[in-house]
């Protein structure tokens, strides 16, 4: 049956959702052989028979009896009826997904989504292995699961933030460097010849697509349905492989999305979204081959030898100057994020500025309300907006004054440049730690409502004030600021949003605790 492209976005919606239901029945069918082991264990137990008795009794081998109480087995019908009428159960009572109550915390776990968010294959982690562990921990231990299901279900987690968070972790501890991938996209270029001159050509990059992918190009489906405009691009692949690109999009942005199509297949990268939308990462293995996608496009497009002498030039500079940065983008045709993450991966690696911190906010004009939607950190404490997505970021941060800056310029109809460049020296309040914070806002494309903002904030040391000529120069201006609102004891703040609600309960408990030190003292 020939599929046409009117219900794209039905059938790869459907095809997501199969495919997650299928993961979905996977794992349920393991947890089931879990609960299952787990219930044959502790009745063996509690009629204190070893492997060699049951076994006996049911004619079942120990080592199959052993498969089963670590819940890779789940045994026939006839086998389950011998096994209750071994441990003196009945059927129904035994095949029960209801556990003990000192099981029913492994049971709440397995049955919430919370291991399905924890890539746990990645990391060498046996599931199994840990549910055995447990089932035969203390009720101490079994209150302390509880208490994090709790935890998890009323926090990000549930939302998938603990596979974005694995992420960031796995990029901090690579220094955000892969040599790998560089090496590959040096192999590209060599293998086809493309000269990386930049600005690269995105015709050229297209053309090995077509050529050596078979992909064809369709940039005026996507711009004509509601409900798939905001997209930057979708891969539709048949007998031959279509992207359709948003006609919206940038000349950069364009880029981007074929070379990271040019990754997908030039790595042989198999389990990604064909969708270009962070929306649609909803696994960790999407989510890890999408960075790697995007890691290989951004070193494809802003060479690494070229760039860094670039940005070498840029911060031998006697005074900042946001049209070195304007004149950046222009040269590689890049959008502010790839420009800032290609910082992120080159100059800790050769210059030694491996202390810093990467930010994204994005905000919807009018709503007053700002979303840190990415952030990465090398060998630093601090960053702005702390980590509580709940509480009021931080209104002095340059992040966040960019947008607000750029929101003013487009009510008033006066914002002729495409991008707002901006930095800022700051201080933490209460603390000794300084960060020279660099700047990009800009206006969605596909949403003009959006605005998002890209901020790199070095560490203020030595090595910076050697590295970076204009660090203190007389117009790059200084200012104290904090993490949230809620957690900011600054008097007087005129940029404030909420009051200290969350830093005056902790004073407040200090003061009682300080009482009471002083009560126990007298008393004795």
């Amino acid at each position: 049956m020939k599929i046409s492209f009117k219900n794209c976005s039905l059938i790869i919606t459907f095809a997501q959702e199969k495919i997650i239901y299928l993961k979905i029945v996977e794992i349920k069918n393991s947890y089931i052989k879990l609960i299952f082991g787990l219930k044959i264990k502790q009745l063996r137990q509690e009629k204190k028979l070893s492997f060699s008795e049951l076994a006996n009794k049911t004619s079942l081998s120990v080592s199959y009896l052993n498969e089963i109480e670590n819940g890779k087995k789940y045994p026939k019908t006839d086998k389950i009826a011998s096994l209750a009428l071994a441990l003196d159960t009945n059927y129904n009572e035994l095949v029960s997904l209801k556990l003990s109550k000192n099981l029913t915390p492994i049971g709440e776990l397995l049955e919430s989504n919370i291991l399905e968010q924890v890539p746990l294959d990645h990391y060498g982690i046996d599931l199994n292995k840990i549910m055995v562990q447990m089932s035969n921990a203390p009720y101490q231990l079994s209150a302390l699961v509880a208490t994090m299901i709790d935890m998890a279900r009323s926090s990000e987690l549930s939302q998938n933030n603990f596979s974005r968070t694995a992420l960031r972790i796995y990029k901090e501890f690579y220094d955000n460097y892969f040599e790998t991938i560089e090496n590959s996209v040096n192999n590209f270029i060599t293998e086809y010849h493309l000269d990386v001159t930049p600005p690269v050509k995105y015709d050229a990059l297209f053309s090995i697509l077509a050529k050596e992918y078979n992909y064809t190009l369709n940039e005026t489906y996507l711009n004509r349905d509601a409900e798939l405009k905001e997209l930057r691009g979708v891969v539709k692949s048949e007998k031959a492989t279509t992207l359709f690109l948003n006609c919206d999009l940038s000349s950069s942005q364009k880029s981007f999305v074929v070379a990271k199509e040019l990754a997908y297949n030039y790595l042989k990268i198999k389990k990604r979204s064909f969708i270009h939308s962070s929306l649609q990462l909803n696994s960790f293995d999407h989510l890890l081959n999408n960075f790697l996608a995007s890691y290989f496009a951004t070193a494809l497009i802003l060479n690494k030898d070229l760039f860094l002498r670039d940005i070498e030039s840029f911060f031998q500079k006697e005074s900042w100057d946001e049209k070195s940065i304007f004149k950046l983008l222009h040269k590689y045709d890049s959008t502010p994020e790839m420009l800032f993450q290609r910082v992120n991966n080159l100059v800790p690696k050769f210059m030694g500025l491996n202390k810093f911190f990467f930010l994204r906010f994005n905000t919807e004009i009018g709503t007053n309300k700002y979303d840190l939607t990415k952030d990465l950190r090398l060998n630093i404490k601090h960053k702005p907006g702390g980590y509580q997505n709940a509480e009021h970021y931080c209104r002095r941060w340059i992040s966040i004054e960019a947008l607000k800056k750029l929101e003013s310029q487009l009510s008033a109809k006066i914002n002729t440049d495409e991008f707002i460049a901006d930095i800022l020296h700051s201080r933490f309040y209460d603390s000794s730690e300084e960060y020279l914070c660099f700047t990009i806002a800009q206006q969605n494309n596909l949403n003009k409502k959006s605005l998002s903002s890209v901020t790199i904030g070095f560490q203020v040391d030595d090595l910076l004030k050697q590295k970076i000529k204009f660090w203190n120069a007389a117009n790059v201006p200084f200012r104290i600021v904090n993490d949230t609102c809620e957690m900011c004891g600054i008097k007087d703040c005129k940029e404030r949003v909420e009051q200290p609600l969350s830093l005056m309960k902790i004073e407040k408990s200090h003061r009682l605790e300080t009482a009471m030190k002083k009560l126990k003292k007298s008393v004795s």
